[in-house]
């Protein structure tokens, strides 16, 4: 009987460990606040092996010309009471046509935007970065793997024509989870959006994770760790991450999209960024660069890009 209730009593603490493990990792994918060192941070950390140091350093160095041009900060409610930051560059000469930009996971304003400013500023352009909900100085406390993120940045494009007119253009920038957030607006954006640029993209928060858990040898049990962290995230954080699938938003999107991807990407994998571009059925264009890995074909090839979306960007604006 004591050998049952031991090992009764060791199937329990088991199974709490465990639980508790699953909560640990998805506060740590989810929350706003990223528990030190958590098992998320592991997971990048063993992916990365120091990939991002490279774009890391591009984005300061860039940072430094952003921080000294007059940027207004901008507060937006969203449809949630929750404060959004924006951040708007104005051109140099008054323009009607803003580039709307979208950061990746864990970003904020200050990172992936920073090499884009000067670009867009030099065109001419207006651009707008922001910090999405639980980011940055934004409020909020989950992470919407673009299901918020995208309703967040509709809210944003209302908000740029209700103040500068029904008659701008618009451009849609986003990296790795921003570039999601672009995609899943494909298909609802107004008239006033011109161009969509998906750099990295996923097709849902569900394939990346269980990808980035394959590479870490976790597969069997990917799937069933996943759906577990759905239910706790359905009532914790109010979604369903099955409903940050793009693929629909992608096959039926309303204007032109230009795919760009690292040919070594194996954190968000190339064959993602592949399938939404054979997806998309409206104009389109793809950039793959072959050594790129996760969200760094700008700092592989710098003039490539530019002079890729250069020419995409004059076709339709």
């Amino acid at each position: 009987m004591k050998k049952l209730f031991g090992l009764a009593a060791a199937a329990g603490l088991g199974a709490a460990a465990m639980g508790t493990l699953a909560l640990h990792t998805y506060l740590d994918i989810m929350h706003r606040e990223n528990i030190p060192k958590g098992p998320m941070k592991r997971m990048q950390e063993a992916m990365d092996n120091g990939d991002m140091v490279a774009l890391g350093e591009m984005c300061e160095e860039s940072m430094k010309w952003v921080d000294e041009q007059p940027i207004e900060h901008i507060d937006l409610l969203n449809d949630r009471d929750q404060i959004l930051k924006g951040y708007l560059l104005h051109a140099e000469k008054e323009s009607n046509i803003f580039t709307v930009f979208a950061h990746g996971y864990r970003g904020s304003w200050r990172g992936d935007s920073a090499n884009f400013y000067k670009y867009y500023y030099d065109k001419g352009f207006n651009f707008l970065s922001t910090d999405h909900t639980s980011a940055g100085d934004s409020a909020g406390n989950w992470v919407g793997f673009d299901y918020y993120e995208s309703q967040d940045m509709l809210k944003w494009l209302q908000y740029l024509i209700e103040r500068f007119g029904e008659d701008i253009k618009i451009i849609l920038h986003g990296v790795s989870m921003g570039a999601a957030t672009v995609c899943q607006m494909a298909d609802k954006v107004p008239p006033q959006v011109k161009l969509i640029v998906a750099d990295c993209p996923y097709t849902s928060a569900k394939d990346e994770f269980i990808s980035v858990a394959n590479g870490l040898g976790i597969n069997q049990a990917a799937p069933y760790i996943f759906n577990g962290m759905n239910e706790v995230n359905k009532r914790l954080a109010g979604y369903d991450l099955n409903d940050t699938d793009v693929r629909e938003s992608v096959k039926n999107a309303k204007v032109p999209m230009f795919f760009v991807h690292g040919g070594s990407d194996d954190f968000v994998p190339t064959r993602m960024g592949q399938e939404l571009y054979e997806l998309c059925t409206t104009e389109k264009d793809q950039l793959i660069v072959p050594e790129a890995k996760h969200a760094d074909s700008i700092v592989f090839d710098t003039e490539g890009y530019y002079a890729k979306l250069d020419s995409f960007i004059e076709k339709y604006i």
